[in-house]
């Protein structure tokens, strides 16, 4: 019997006759009628964040939804049509391919995607694992780390809850104690948001977790000067980059960190269920996986891959992701949400009883998240007046720290959709 593990060399996946789908790619796709650009057509051009006429071709890319407009993306990003088109050719080849795919062939589609995003990345393949989301790579870490009863952790006060959560599972199960680092909303200077993790430090510390780019806010931490200071006193760091990866950092690998979870599916784009954990390679035999797994070494970071059957198709659609992002540039991208964002917030914050608890007047303080608040009115009850009298959608926060409307655009939205919800903030 073949052994699940092993890897099948010279697999050719065949598709549509002629077609080999490991050589396809995003610029190869077939394309669908209502597609009127490639990806040669916005590699070049004048990329400027507020040139109309590019990133209209640029959002051509992505099916908007009918009757209102979306200014939620945070949850999940839509893929560009490129990337939704691999996706479903890879899907409707694995259906038709069945068991024969997922035997043989699926294991080196896994490497391909694995390799590419790696660089991507800016990481080593072999401290690179691919899961379905940024929750199940640190459950990985917090439920796999060899806690002992008494050991601490330091997390930050707006954490995404699904990571809060999983440390009050190991309090109630390893007796570890838990510690909060109070991170103001609109921190003076970063020495002020560093201060709030590492005055927690002490000898029984055995892990800081980090959120780099916060989902409640998008405020980003100086993770590095934090880790630091962990460093010199042995202390692990784990690092959430959910909200930070393709949006506003270029390179994960330049975060220091022990460990590193992130989800593909906000901002690069792939299909929903794709995440990754990067973990240094001389800390992976010492970190239990969530499922056990004989096949695989110790030390090998597959062994955190281990989830049954599961949709290879999207992990195949990790590279023509990469692609899109690639045409447009990271630089380029990232100006152009921080452009959208600031439109916005420029027109509205401080006027009519609306407060930003973001920070947002500095470049290095986010992409395209920020989170208002109206006077006089819940969070709740603000989203719902947004789409009910002006039909867009937000999501309302109501967490003990932040209390607002998230507001996320993205690389579909026209700057007419920012305008006009700007206009609509300002008319109630």
């Amino acid at each position: 019997m073949m052994n699940r593990k092993a890897f099948v060399s010279n697999s050719l996946l065949g598709l549509s006759g002629s077609l080999i789908l490991g050589d396809l790619n995003a610029s190869n796709v077939p394309q669908n009628e209502e597609m009127k650009y490639s990806l040669e057509d916005i590699k070049t051009g004048n990329k400027l964040p507020d040139n109309e006429s590019y990133w209209k071709k640029v959002a051509t890319f992505f099916h908007r939804p009918a009757g209102f407009t979306q200014l939620e993306h945070g949850y999940f990003s839509h893929q560009p049509q490129t990337t939704l088109n691999f996706n479903q050719l890879a899907e409707r080849n694995i259906n038709t391919q069945t068991s024969e795919f997922m035997r043989t062939i699926q294991f080196n589609e896994i490497e391909k995607s694995r390799k590419a995003l790696a660089v991507f990345l800016g990481v080593d393949p072999e401290e690179l694992a691919i899961t379905r989301n940024t929750t199940e790579s640190l459950n990985i870490v917090i439920m796999g780390l060899n806690w002992k009863s008494g050991d601490e952790v330091v997390i930050g006060n707006q954490d995404y809850g699904s990571m809060v959560e999983a440390f009050q599972q190991a309090e109630a199960r390893f007796g570890i104690v838990i510690k909060i680092a109070n991170v103001p909303l609109l921190p003076k200077s970063a020495a002020e948001v560093t201060d709030a993790y590492t005055s927690l430090f002490t000898s029984k510390t055995k892990l800081v977790h980090l959120t780099h780019t916060i989902n409640l806010t998008g405020q980003v931490i100086d993770t590095n000067s934090i880790a630091k200071e962990a460093r010199a006193k042995g202390i692990l760091v784990a690092v959430d980059a959910a909200h930070s990866t393709a949006h506003v950092i270029d390179k994960i690998g330049s975060l220091d960190a022990d460990f590193i979870g992130g989800s593909l599916h906000k901002w690069l784009c792939t299909p929903v269920g794709v995440g990754y954990l990067v973990m240094k390679k001389q800390i992976i035999e010492s970190v239990w996986p969530l499922m056990g797994d004989v096949g695989v070494a110790k030390n090998n970071i597959r062994k955190f891959e281990h989830q049954g059957t599961r949709p290879i198709n999207a992990i195949q659609s990790i590279i023509p992701a990469i692609e899109f992002h690639n045409a447009i540039g990271f630089e380029a991208k990232l100006a152009r949400l921080q452009y959208l964002k600031e439109s916005w917030l420029s027109k509205v914050d401080g006027k009519n009883g609306l407060h930003c608890i973001s920070p947002w007047n500095s470049k290095t303080q986010g992409g395209a998240i920020a989170t208002i608040q109206k006077e006089n009115y819940t969070p709740n009850q603000l989203s719902a007046k947004l789409m009910t009298d002006y039909k867009i959608f937000t999501v309302a926060i109501d967490h003990p720290i932040v209390k607002g409307v998230r507001v996320t655009p993205h690389l579909s939205n026209a700057i007419e959709d920012i305008s006009y919800f700007a206009a609509s903030l300002l008319k109630f």
